[in-house]
């Protein structure tokens, strides 16, 4: 493995780590994996995640780039100001496929996001077709009917019941464990545009992986809802998914961490080019 900084897109500003293996191990075909922030989180990741991925992968034979946004982590501020936040992102995501097409040689390549990350991730997979593999973990989610049944069961909870009666909270105070309120939120895509979305990335042959933890109780709170929220994709077999909801939302548990390592390792190894099958 060999790991270096690297500078590229508007003004030089944006700062990354490029993290390549062993050029006897490269897996041959394989897309180039690009990581960013994760809201105020640099580089690194929460806990460490960008860093322990892109070393897991640097062993499977994947390069990986993990870099930092402008005016985030090790990256400038751009002086020109530039477009919105979103529209920052997005170009600036797009600014590391061509640095590591440009400079590596790069043609294929698998985006991971959380959270807000995933907003960019979204939009470049959707309008690149240099993408060929997207991660969406913690991302969009919309309350179904199973969700609102649920969220209501949850008063029935012994467990829950129990810490009400040891810290004599009111009724009203009775939360799922874990569960905080809401203090960040953001303006999702319309439900059907999403589906739509999905739809012309599975049709042109994108890998899709989404996760999500425990940690979106209030969105987000049992095994079939990401099916059922997307019930017309028949997404099932189609794309790769996992619930973990004992996870918190940026798996500060190591045993939880580990699993979605796991998870991303293998999905990142198990991505085949659509040019690649067709050769």
């Amino acid at each position: 493995m060999r790991e270096r900084i690297c500078t590229f897109g508007p003004e030089q500003s944006l700062t990354g780590v490029l993290t390549e293996p062993d050029p006897t191990k490269v897996l041959p075909g394989a897309p180039a994996v690009v990581l960013s922030n994760v809201g105020l989180n640099h580089h690194v990741g929460p806990y460490r995640l960008w860093v322990e991925l892109a070393r897991l992968l640097a062993a499977r034979g994947i390069t990986t780039l993990r870099f930092d946004l402008s005016g985030l982590g090790d990256s400038r501020p751009r002086r020109e100001g530039g477009p919105d936040e979103f529209a920052r992102a997005r170009e600036e995501t797009r600014a590391a496929l061509d640095y590591l097409e440009q400079k590596k040689g790069q043609r294929d390549f698998a985006l991971i996001g959380l959270c807000s990350g995933v907003d960019s991730v979204h939009s470049v997979a959707v309008q690149d077709p240099r993408v060929v593999g997207a991660a969406f973990i913690d991302g969009y989610t919309y309350r179904t009917v199973g969700y609102h049944l649920r969220f209501q069961l949850r008063y029935l909870s012994p467990r829950r019941w129990t810490r009400f009666l040891r810290k004599r909270k009111l009724p009203s105070q009775l939360r799922e464990a874990g569960e905080a309120d809401e203090v960040y939120t953001r303006e999702y895509p319309e439900q059907a545009r999403l589906t739509e979305d999905y739809a012309k990335l599975l049709e042109r042959g994108v890998n899709l992986c989404f996760v999500f933890s425990g940690g979106m109780g209030l969105s987000f709170n049992y095994e079939r809802q990401f099916y059922e929220m997307f019930s017309p994709l028949k997404l099932e077999h189609r794309v790769t998914y996992a619930f973990y909801p004992r996870a918190d939302h940026l798996f500060s548990v190591p045993e939880d961490r580990a699993e979605l390592l796991r998870k991303l390792t293998a999905w990142a190894v198990g991505i085949v080019p659509p040019k690649a099958l067709a050769g």
